[in-house]
């Protein structure tokens, strides 16, 4: 054995579990931290060991990178995590725990660091078959283990003053008991911790931003980002606005002429490139229902995102016969015939607050799976997803009729138009606004078109004239933008470049109309435009589009008389402003693996979906851990077969165990044919009985039998050459044998 391993150094007793007990503590999996800290530990209470040997750790590194590749590969079907990386890193304590154990629980005091590398296990085995004596570096993996568990600590509450008072705590044990000479230097172990502590809270916060970073990335649109709150356009941006070719949604629809654009969020109110959901005011009397308008409230201390989140009611909802959600807009809709509806079925990924893709005139969903929380709609229209308990969702949707969800039209909130659309030009010392006479505005182009004093349906009809004419282009790429201009850059889409995508045509149309005194809202969400042969729509990111709700009708008053339908006002439709070659830029250009992508992220949330309906969670979670626990009985059983005691005197360790040889694997096939060994009886002895047994074996066992005595008793032991010979002499023994014992029985049969 070689004299490295007596620089091995284990970490002392508690220092590893109280890693595992912290490490499970600050990332919110105690139970599996005392579990693996009490794994650790039961070493120093028991004297059972192994003779693992070179082939054991190497399987145990196997079982890590399984357990590792089979954990991340669960949580990627089932959606969970943006960036997987994240989900290994945190579960490394997890995977590392057999290598760990092995280690921990192992008859020598260290493991081969080539167990690690596949190139560097072969060259070994090469250059010992050629005779030549190999020594591979020994090493404890106690200590880079206590690291790896510290980087995965550290992924989470690392803005906590616990983590890091019990950062400090860990690494001063660990530089305490790992350094000689560390009592005798106290300063430089001072600075070292100080340095450890400063690299640590250094190396977590950059791991914190590089997770915020790549979640932005993954988890939003490029150069868009959307919510139930708030539309960060594109407007004024120069550069090429990229959408991703992937599926964001699918649904399918029972007819196929209805209307193809599905509504995420409605917004009222704009600002720079920016479009904000205010809530609407509700109106007194009538038929408005629950979900017609938001209570005025006057507090002054509520701030915006209060008002905003105070907008959202919850839709009336009902558990069905096999344990999913229904909600309704309207209780009376839970007891109406579905028939009379427009069916439509939606799956795709979800998170927190995620708006839903709908028709605008949808009055039941069915199909959802949600612990805490459910779905709540705003004054606008917007229906979102509060908390669902998994990463995809399969829901129905029933459609039809007058809409439920949306408020009546707001003489302030739905007329806005920013003064440096309308007019622009800039503040001066006083802060009043002066006209810059060169440019024309929304009022300059409204005049111009004549849509003053038009109905909702006259308006739209000539703003969709203009822009479908070849004096408008629709382009993704922006080239003509000033920074100086942003805050009016519709305006300037409109009197100058004329050359912009779905959001400026969306946003201008809505701002001419409100100029021209007739409510109107931004809408976003996605056009279906791809369709499967099974009827089924694909809505990709290339497919998310904006376009507008307009009021036809009039206004109401703020207080509707008793009796009066809100309906008899006038109704919302959708105008979609944008013209329609839009599809040739957004909507094609797929890559020849798109296919097989589209086809195996439908897999993905299909198996989601299927795993996660109720009936079948509990069948898959009980065939997993009825193999798992298959898995583990028989790696109990194999342990406990070649164990061996471990016996301490006088504080030292030392191992009073017979030295194993190739020769012991023979051990379970002997004791088939000869019976297990007694008390007392040499090994030798009686292993020689299977020449006895199986004549064709005799020869070379007898040669196997003084490979093992030199072994065993001879102080020079066996040379390079002659330990690869016993290895593949044995390894013939084994085939031999299972060959005799199978012709012997045939033998018998017959």
């Amino acid at each position: 054995m070689s004299p490295r391993l007596n620089n091995s150094k284990s970490p002392p007793r508690l220092l590893e579990g109280g890693a595992l007990l912290f490490w499970g503590g600050v990332t919110g999996h105690p139970v599996v931290g005392l579990v693996c800290a009490l794994l650790v530990e039961a070493r120093f209470w028991t004297r059972l060991r192994w003779d693992f040997g070179e082939e054991a750790y190497v399987r145990a590194w196997y079982l890590s990178l399984a357990l590792g590749s089979l954990t991340l590969l669960w949580a990627w079907l089932q959606g969970s995590g943006q960036v997987l990386l994240f989900e290994a890193l945190v579960w490394m304590p997890v995977y590392l725990l057999p290598v760990l154990l092995a280690q921990n629980y192992a008859a020598e005091p260290g493991m081969p660091l080539n167990t690690f590398s596949l190139i560097a296990r072969r060259k070994m085995l090469i250059d010992r078959r050629a005779g030549r004596r190999v020594e591979p570096v020994q090493f404890h993996a106690g200590y880079p283990y206590l690291c790896l568990v510290m980087v995965a600590a550290a992924l989470s509450r690392i803005d906590e003053v616990a983590f890091f008072a019990g950062l400090i705590f860990l690494a001063s044990c660990t530089l305490v008991y790992a350094s000689p000479v560390s009592r005798q230097r106290p300063i430089g172990t001072g600075m070292a911790l100080l340095v450890t502590v400063v690299l640590g809270a250094g190396g977590s916060l950059g791991l914190k931003g590089l997770w915020r970073a790549l979640d932005g990335a993954y988890g939003s649109l490029s150069g868009v980002y959307t919510n139930g709150d708030l539309s960060q356009t594109a407007i004024g941006h120069l550069g090429m606005l990229k959408q991703s070719k992937s599926i964001r949604w699918r649904i399918h629809d029972t007819e196929a002429d209805a209307s193809r654009l599905f509504r995420e969020a409605v917004y009222n109110h704009y600002t720079g490139s920016q479009w904000w959901h205010r809530p609407v005011p509700e109106r007194g009397g009538g038929e408005g229902g629950p979900l017609s308008g938001n209570k005025r409230d006057e507090d002054p201390e509520r701030t915006e995102i209060d008002k905003r989140e105070g907008d959202y009611e919850p839709l009336w909802d009902r558990v069905m016969d096999n344990g999913l959600v229904q909600f309704a807009f309207e209780n009376e809709e839970f007891s109406r015939d579905p028939g009379s509806r427009r069916r439509l079925v939606v799956r795709g990924r979800v998170d927190t607050k995620t708006p839903l893709p709908l028709p605008s005139s949808a009055r039941k969903l069915s199909g959802f799976q949600v612990t805490d929380g459910g779905i709540d709609a705003n004054s606008l229209g917007t229906v979102r997803l509060e908390n669902p308990d998994y990463a995809a969702v399969s829901f129905e949707v029933l459609a039809g009729g007058y809409p439920l969800h949306e408020a009546l039209p707001d003489p302030n909130l739905d007329l806005q138009i920013p003064l440096a659309e309308r007019i622009p030009g800039h503040l001066d010392a006083d802060e009043e606004w002066i006209a810059d006479p060169e440019r024309r505005g929304i009022r300059d182009l409204c005049d111009d078109w004549g849509l003053r004093g038009l109905t909702a349906q006259e308006a739209t009809r000539v703003i969709r004239e203009k822009f479908f004419s070849e004096e408008f282009t629709y382009s993704m790429f922006l080239g003509h933008e000033r920074a100086s201009r942003r805050s009016s850059a519709v305006s300037r889409f409109l009197s100058e470049t004329k050359v912009g995508h779905c959001e400026y045509f969306a946003t201008a149309a809505v701002l001419l109309l409100r100029e021209a005194g007739i409510p109107a809202r931004y809408c976003v969400g996605y056009s279906g435009q791809e369709q499967t042969r099974e009827g089924e729509w694909l809505l990709r990111g290339s497919h998310a589009h904006a376009w507008c709700r307009v009021w036809h009708g009039v206004i109401p008053p703020d207080e509707i008389p008793d009796g009066v339908a809100p309906s008899s006002y006038g109704h919302w439709e959708d105008f979609d402003a944008t013209i329609p070659r839009w599809l040739d830029y957004e909507g094609s250009g797929l890559r020849w693996s798109r296919p097989l992508m589209d086809w195996w992220q439908r897999i993905r949330e299909d198996f989601l979906i299927w795993r996660t309906f109720p009936g079948n969670s509990g069948l898959i979670n009980g065939s997993i851990l009825g193999v798992v626990a298959l898995l583990l009985f028989y790696l109990a059983i194999r342990l406990w077969k070649g164990r061996i005691r471990h016996i301490q005197e006088d504080g030292e360790a030392g191992r009073k165990v017979a030295m194993q040889t190739p020769l012991h694997s023979l051990t379970r096939l002997a004791e088939r044919s000869l019976g297990p060994r007694k008390e007392g009886r040499t090994f030798t002895g009686w292993i020689l009985g299977l020449g006895e047994i199986l004549p064709g074996i005799e020869d070379d066992l007898h040669r196997a039998i003084s490979y093992h005595w030199k072994a065993r008793f001879d102080p020079l032991g066996l040379t390079p050459g002659e330990a690869g010979q016993f290895e593949e002499l044995c390894r013939g023994l084994r085939e031999k044998i299972d060959r005799e014992e199978w012709q012997l029985g045939a033998g018998k049969s017959q």
